[in-house]
């Protein structure tokens, strides 16, 4: 069995003449999109699920791809979260927390 993580990944052009920024996350968003994983588009992030190796080259692909739209300089985070002992999807984890929160 693979072993995927859930990762999220922040990329911030910084210094831009615009404070519109939906052009640079669309670059972004095409690479993730380009790498073939699950993904969900948040206001100021990206889920995804990929095998570690994956998450990390989409980090790069989508980093690049913002200073390839223009960006001077960009802070890229990434935050993975890598569960060993059972797999599970990001939406099994947002179901999760719902279910409790009721």
């Amino acid at each position: 069995m693979k072993k995927f993580v859930v990762a999220e990944l922040s990329v911030v052009p910084v210094g831009t003449s615009s404070t519109g920024l939906s052009d640079y996350v669309a670059a972004a968003l095409r690479e993730v999109k380009r790498a073939g994983v699950k993904y969900q588009l948040c206001p100021t992030s990206t889920v995804f699920e990929a095998e570690l190796e994956t998450a990390l080259e989409v980090a790069k692909a989508a980093h690049r791809a913002v200073i390839g739209a223009g960006a001077k300089r960009v802070i890229t985070t990434l935050r993975i979260d890598e569960r060993l002992d059972q797999p599970r999807t990001i939406e099994e984890r947002v179901e999760r927390v719902a279910t409790k929160a009721k």
